[in-house]
């Protein structure tokens, strides 16, 4: 598979991703969360072993479904 079809294909499920979270962010109904309430300010200490977990497995996420979309367009010999 060429290069190009795997960052077309990576940034079509990085894009798909935002507009499937997009709604639950954008709704009305129900209690309202402060989303700004769970980062921390100047001072505190940033749980820096929970951000790597959360990358690695984002990057997982990514890079496997960028390969099952990708394969889709694979050529069959």
């Amino acid at each position: 598979m060429k290069i190009r079809t795997r960052i077309a294909t990576a940034v079509t499920v990085a894009l798909a991703t935002v507009f499937i979270g997009a709604p639950a962010f954008a709704s009305e109904e129900g209690e309202r969360i402060d989303t700004l309430a769970e980062f921390s300010s100047a001072g505190q200490p940033v749980d820096v072993l929970a951000i790597s977990i959360v990358g690695i497995v984002l990057l997982a996420v990514v890079l496997i479904g960028s390969t099952l979309v990708g394969n889709l367009f694979e050529k069959k010999n």
